[in-house]
């Protein structure tokens, strides 16, 4: 006589069976946490534990160069050291304007081409995938680029430029132009990040309240400054903050660019990491820059979450 299938199985995965006892033991609760165990504990070892290490890196003695063994315990000295450090702090204000400079004109940007590409059409599909181009292609590859055609002699801009008579700038040899040009990059290819976000936005806009407005008269920058704009608003200030982030962070474009030159004009934060704790081996130092500088990120998340959740607030009670 042929078995049933819960004879074959056991009851397992049936009414009754040990699975079902177990799960109804556990709980909803406690079955999505047994399942959030193996990967809490990758992360626990590949996120938690580094990070537990280097907050203790920070506060000791250690070159690498000297000894392959953590030194002497020195306490809150490395901090201190890099917050007093002349390049610590001419690095933090050039961080500071690349962060601002490449965030505002990939914004201004970047929501300008949203405005113009949005919509369901081949043409806005097609010119979207276009612009999606910059963002897709590596850090190093693009700084690469940006090398090669901003070199002051052979370079195609300045060959263009001498084409129609103008004498073009050692773009990458001159300090303002070299910053100026680092920013450029960044918000160049940062940009289709912000267009994409930004059409994603607009598209998803109720139609009616816009046919309404313009059934009312109103015009499109009325229409824009008025309706658009604030309906967007939050997803704008969350755009931002990813921008600011991600800029306060930027290395790989400086890595292949200007290299922090001329002299230390373009050198990051984390370039300036970088250089502490891989080229020359300052190991402890260059762990509690990092935290500096995750510190200066938080700080920067945290002001424009409570931003945004303010507006958010604020555009609730007003539809209330």
């Amino acid at each position: 006589m042929a078995r049933s299938s819960s004879q074959l199985t056991g009851g397992e995965g049936l009414p009754g069976g040990p699975i079902a006892r177990a799960g109804e033991r556990l709980g909803e609760r406690g079955a999505l946490a047994l399942f959030l165990v193996p990967a809490l504990a990758v992360i626990a070892v590949a996120q938690f534990y580094p990070l537990v290490e280097s907050i203790i890196i920070t506060t000791h003695d250690w070159t690498l160069a000297r000894s392959p063994v953590m030194g002497r315990f020195v306490g809150l000295d490395n901090y201190a050291r890099a917050l007093t450090d002349p390049q610590f702090v001419g690095s933090t204000g050039f961080t500071l304007l690349l962060a601002v400079g490449s965030t505002v004109i990939s914004l201004a940007f970047g929501l300008g081409l949203a405005l113009l590409t949005v919509g369901e059409g081949f043409h806005f599909r097609l010119s979207r995938t276009l612009l999606m181009l910059p963002m897709v292609i590596a850090p190093v590859a693009v700084g690469t680029m940006w090398r090669m055609i901003l070199a002051a002699r052979v370079g195609p801009l300045n060959q263009a430029l001498a084409g129609i008579g103008i004498d073009g700038p050692n773009w990458l040899g001159d300090p303002n132009w070299a910053a100026a040009s680092v920013i450029i990059v960044d918000a160049w290819q940062w940009t289709p990040f912000v267009t994409i976000v930004m059409a994603a936005a607009l598209a998803s806009l109720p139609a009616d309240v816009l046919r309404a407005a313009e059934v009312d008269g109103a015009g499109r920058w009325t229409i824009f400054r008025r309706i658009v704009f604030p309906m967007i608003l939050p997803v704008f200030l969350l755009v931002a903050m990813f921008r600011a982030i991600d800029a306060l962070m930027t290395l790989d474009i400086i890595f292949t660019t200007t290299g922090g030159g001329p002299g230390f004009a373009t050198q990051t934060l984390s370039f300036w990491i970088y250089q502490q704790g891989l080229r020359y081996f300052n190991i402890s130092y260059a762990a509690a820059a990092s935290w500096i500088l995750l510190a200066g990120c938080l700080v920067v998340a945290a002001g424009f979450l409570v931003w945004r959740s303010r507006i958010s607030g604020w555009q609730r009670e007003r539809g209330a």
